[in-house]
């Protein structure tokens, strides 16, 4: 099969929707934070977080683009000093759809359905713990320079149906500078300072998710508000192999347990998931990295 990496690159398990000049077809990260509770305990919440993503687009001779992409997630968190309170979540899901392109290539238009189950995985898989949404995206390229993008994400969360008006531009501001993305979800100013070697930058990412509890905890379910803002770092160790760091602050909400189909707080339950207050975050990686700016026969903005 002859692969063409031309597409939109959707990073998301659940909320995630992040639009770049580049797509990693594989790629692993390690995020981790260690916080204190907001109550008069002094237990402190570590917790690790492990991402696994593998694209696959296919192009077809009339520009339009077949999407697949594999996302896994896993959610290990542990209390300390008392390490007998530790509990997981994880999930997995298959986005699949087309980037449809007209013939002047001004106008392209995303659709995408995404499958997903999320869970601690601690019962037989039942629907309790399926989700599932979908992506709509329009992007306008007036110039090489310069893409305008809106849309609508949703899904069937835990929680209940999740709606998120997207609206973005990508801007190559010059060969050293870009700025991409979509709000609310995820935006990125980039600077290359050793070039089409070494990238840094500041991000600022949203992303909410939710993971339905066993039937020993009724069914609640656990939501997770990331709010970050982090310094970033890529570096190409060879051509297309890539590793990464970021380091920043969190303002959102931890992992927060909830009673069954209400909004209702209820972590007293699992003390594992209770508010934390805000806390420094790393993340750390590795990716097979494709940047189109570097293809010679790639636009040198994403599509």
């Amino acid at each position: 099969m002859k692969l063409k990496f031309l597409a939109l690159i959707v990073l998301l398990a659940s909320k995630s929707i992040i639009a770049q000049p580049f797509a990693d077809i594989l790629s692993f990260g390690y995020q981790t934070f260690n916080g204190a509770y907001k109550d008069s305990s002094n237990w402190k919440n570590k917790t690790d977080n492990y991402v696994l993503n593998f694209f696959l687009p296919k192009e077809f001779k009339n520009g339009t683009t077949l999407l697949v992409r594999l996302n896994t997630e896993t959610i290990n968190s542990t209390i300390s000093p008392d390490s007998s309170y530790s509990s997981r979540l994880s999930a997995i899901s298959l986005p699949v759809g087309v980037k449809l392109v007209t013939k002047n290539k001004k106008w392209e238009s995303i659709v995408l359905v995404i499958p997903k189950i999320a869970s601690d995985f601690k019962d037989a898989i039942n629907s309790y713990d399926y989700q599932y949404g979908g992506i709509f995206l329009q992007h306008y390229v007036p110039n090489n320079k310069v893409k305008v993008k809106a849309g609508l994400y949703y899904n069937r969360e835990a929680f209940g149906d999740f709606f998120v008006p997207l609206l973005g531009v990508d801007w190559k501001v010059n060969d050293r500078i870009y700025m991409y993305g979509i709000l609310p979800t995820n935006y990125k100013i980039e600077f290359n300072i050793l070039k089409n070697k070494l990238y840094t930058g500041v991000n600022l990412k949203f992303f909410t998710r939710s993971f339905r509890l066993a039937q020993s905890y009724n069914n609640d379910y656990v939501r997770y508000d990331e709010a970050q803002i982090k310094l970033c770092l890529d570096y190409f160790v060879v051509p297309k192999v890539l590793i990464f760091a970021e380091a920043g602050y969190t303002f959102g909400k931890n992992p927060w347990q909830y009673k069954y189909n209400t909004n209702d707080n209820y972590y007293k339950s699992n003390p594992v998931y209770g508010p934390m207050a805000n806390y420094p975050i790393f993340n750390f990686g590795l990716a097979y990295r494709i940047r189109f700016d570097l293809e010679k026969n790639e636009p040198t903005t994403q599509p």
